[in-house]
């Protein structure tokens, strides 16, 4: 019974502090930006000029 509690706790510890390095780490949320650029590109949601005008923008 005590494992299961320690397992239980475990895991909303590092649920818990993962969450919070994603907002607290705002080079992580430029690599997010991109990758949502990239997918959406990726998806003919965006066009090429669209797409290369948006890179540009996040990098600087």
């Amino acid at each position: 019974m005590g494992l299961i509690l320690v397992v239980i706790v475990a895991y909303f510890l590092i649920k818990y502090f993962n969450e919070n390095k994603n907002i607290s780490d705002p080079f992580r949320k430029k690599d997010n930006a991109i990758d949502i650029l990239n997918e959406r590109y990726a998806k003919g949601e965006i066009d090429e000029e669209e797409y290369n005008k948006r890179k540009r923008i996040l990098k600087d």
